[in-house]
């Protein structure tokens, strides 16, 4: 049997898409070579690896132990070559990030960008996710580090508190609240809010806080992303409750007026996730080395972003 490292990478890549075809398109191979390869290893190990669920695939027993198997092998590889590169120092190697929507679209990009600027031969790769995702790829060795809003739930993944941010309330420079030095919460009874997605961390939060406080408030729309509700706030669709550091360069810019809310405070930790007892890559360790203390890396690096 002689199973070797290009068929581990693309069974690998096919468990992760749940798809051939998925997979093809990510190793930029074609699908009848993914399907040739996954049908040799198939061949050699005398066992089905995946079986057909509607359009997508799925693994069988014997693909859940392999798979298994193959992030190891695969993650070991990379540790190998990554070991490789240390020794010509920081001129090469890569950073692989996970991060939650909210800390990965303003937070670690003006520190991407003074890293970038340190070490200009490293690769940085960030894959934005939702929490237990990242956690998922941190396990799998797919991730050297994750940055997340939400609570960390693997014994054998360790956490320590990236920055506290705060929620806040936004309305449009228009909005009779826009002329406010503040409000209360029984103000927002009457209000259309926009709300994120449910099931998303900065509702979870919101939803707690005002019910905690004692207000209702009826969503006139739900959506995905920061980046939409800020546009339908700005429009003066609505209001809203936002995460400050999504908010900062908006209000900065005129486009969206922040108001406090008289005995409503909403904060939250996020999270700097990484693997417990793992050993880290140089290009990790120089990230964590860079950022010394995050909040006052983040204030610098967003001011810095505001002036120009």
């Amino acid at each position: 049997m002689a199973i070797n490292l290009h068929q581990l990478k693309i069974f690998h890549t096919v468990a992760r898409s749940s798809s051939f075809s998925r997979a093809a398109a990510e190793l930029l191979i074609s699908q009848p070579s993914v399907s040739i390869q996954v049908g040799e290893l198939e061949r050699q190990l005398g066992a089905d690896l995946f079986e057909l669920v509607g359009k997508s695939v799925r693994l069988t027993e014997a693909g859940r132990v392999l798979d298994d198997y193959a992030a190891r092998i695969l993650a070991l590889i990379d540790e190998a070559r990554g070991a490789v590169d240390e020794l010509k120092g920081l001129r090469r190697g890569r950073l692989l990030l996970g991060a939650t929507p909210t800390p990965g679209t303003y937070v670690l990009p003006p520190l991407l960008g003074r890293f970038k600027e340190q070490y200009p031969g490293i690769e940085i790769i960030l894959h934005i996710k939702e929490t237990r995702r990242i956690q998922e790829m941190l396990l799998a060795h797919e991730l050297d580090l994750g940055v997340v809003g939400g609570k960390v739930g693997f014994p054998d993944l360790e956490s320590s508190v990236f920055l506290t941010d705060e929620l806040v309330l936004v309305v449009a420079p228009s909005h009779r609240f826009a002329a406010l030095p503040a409000v209360r919460g029984a103000d927002l009874a009457g209000e259309p809010f926009i709300l994120r997605e449910r099931g998303s961390g900065n509702r979870e939060v919101v939803d707690d806080a005002l019910h905690q406080a004692g207000v209702h408030v009826t969503p006139v729309f739900e959506l995905e992303g920061a980046e939409m509700v800020k546009q339908a706030v700005a429009a003066n669709l609505g209001i809203s409750i936002l995460w400050r550091c999504a908010v900062d360069l908006d209000v900065a810019a005129g486009r969206l007026r922040r108001v406090p809310v008289d005995g409503l405070e909403m904060k939250r930790a996020i999270w700097l996730v990484r693997r417990r007892d793992d050993r880290r890559s140089r290009a990790a360790q120089a990230f964590l080395e860079m950022i010394g203390s995050p909040a006052a890396t983040v204030a610098a690096a967003a001011s810095t972003t505001r002036a120009g």
